[in-house]
């Protein structure tokens, strides 16, 4: 059970990276470089709060409502994500990967809801026998390897992806 809390804050970690907040694109065109890294720096401290918060949820496994309810407020908080990242406008060079964080960002709010449904009334048990199916949602990898497109084109976008250590 301690890997799927690991897990995670691994994608909230990926997530926090792609932030939440105000965004800040403003229709005005493509961010620069240094404005692009700035807003996503700024994002990824509002969301590091929002994840601190849903580790509460995930320190008792037999709390299985706490955790289904944890699961959607992780869920809300990919919501937020992925508004915020829709309103920045990235420099054309991560504009691909910065559209795929957008998309699996929402796509993995869905999942996320889904996984919490399934185990609403689920007891410890079915709980650890359904955990793969957490841990194997396509889109935490997507994430991932979207942040580490967008840094290995040598953005500093306050974090890192699957090389990352927790």
């Amino acid at each position: 059970m301690r890997s799927a809390v690991v897990m995670l804050a691994c994608v909230l970690g990926a997530v926090v990276i792609a932030g939440c907040g105000d965004g800040g694109g403003g229709g005005n065109g493509a961010l620069s470089k240094e404005d692009y890294e700035d807003q996503m720096q700024a994002l990824q401290a509002d969301l590091e709060q929002s994840a601190t918060a849903l580790q509460d949820a995930f320190s008792d496994p037999s709390d299985i409502p706490a955790m289904s309810a944890g699961l959607n407020d992780a869920a809300d908080i990919f919501d937020d994500a992925s508004a915020s990242l829709d309103a920045i406008e990235p420099p054309d060079d991560v504009a691909d990967p910065h559209q795929v964080m957008v998309e699996k960002t929402a796509s993995g709010a869905n999942a996320i809801r889904e996984f919490a449904d399934t185990i609403e009334n689920a007891n410890l048990q079915e709980l650890t026998e359904r955990l793969p199916e957490f841990q194997n949602i396509a889109e935490f990898g997507e994430l991932e390897q979207a942040v580490d497109d967008i840094q290995a084109a040598g953005y500093d976008i306050g974090g890192s992806g699957s090389s990352s250590s927790p």
